[in-house]
């Protein structure tokens, strides 16, 4: 259980990364991007999500002695999430 929740985290680490990626290319619309406003909110709220997947897993893999792996894809996950917020920011910046 504990390697399919490893696992299975790893997986949503990486959609969230294509998901990332696929709003990133997205240009502005017509009515000032509401789009991609809306777009980067989802992937927030899964971001989210996401995270309470990653605790579950760390604390079924700590048990089971995946404890470095579980905390290799969180950390993974947490600094996309810290590098997108960053971009966020200095572009709100500029």
């Amino acid at each position: 259980m504990a390697k399919a929740l490893v696992l299975l985290h790893l997986a949503l680490v990486l959609a969230l990364a294509a998901g990332a990626l696929g709003i990133w290319r997205l240009r502005c619309e017509n009515f000032g991007c509401m789009g991609l406003g809306v777009a980067w909110f989802a992937w927030a709220v899964a971001f989210v999500a996401v995270l309470g997947v990653a605790a579950l897993a760390r604390w079924k893999a700590a048990a089971a002695g995946l404890g470095a792996v579980a905390k290799a894809v969180l950390l993974l996950h947490l600094l996309m999430g810290a590098s997108l917020l960053v971009v966020w920011a200095v572009k709100g910046l500029a």
